[in-house]
């Protein structure tokens, strides 16, 4: 069986927007995508403004039948949900390891430096400076 490219398949599938069972828009998946491609925003708040106007928007394949366009976005977005969740996990432990190796070559957090840093003034030299004018 030979693999369909990108035109044959865009051309079994339709784009269609009605309103009270009658059809407003009908075009074939090649002449919607460039749409949606070149207007993405538009396409966006056409399909967010189409339930308020009482439209119904759908994506029918060959046979007519109407393709779960809602199902492959819920997929798509769990899928994207899953992956940024996976990524932030491997970033928070690459911080944390990249944490421990810092701390872990600071001066300041061994025990010596906590012991030298606790004193109690003896150890502090001074200076003793007298007054000229009192000989």
């Amino acid at each position: 069986m030979a693999e369909k490219n990108i035109f044959d398949t865009l051309t079994q599938y339709r784009l269609k927007v009605e309103k009270d069972g009658k059809s407003v828009v009908d075009v074939p998946g090649i002449l919607a995508l460039p749409g949606l491609l070149a207007f993405p925003k538009l396409s966006i708040a056409g399909m967010i403004a189409a339930p308020v106007l009482g439209m119904k928007v759908r994506l029918e394949g060959e046979d007519g039948k109407p393709v779960d366009v809602e199902g492959a976005v819920r997929k798509a977005a769990e899928t994207v949900k899953e992956t940024a969740a996976a990524a932030a996990k491997t970033v928070k432990e690459e911080v944390d390891k990249a944490w421990e190796a810092v701390s872990a070559d600071d001066p300041e957090e061994t025990e010596e430096a906590e012991e030298t840093e606790e004193t109690d003034g003896d150890d502090i030299p001074s200076i003793h400076v007298e007054d000229p004018d009192q000989h």
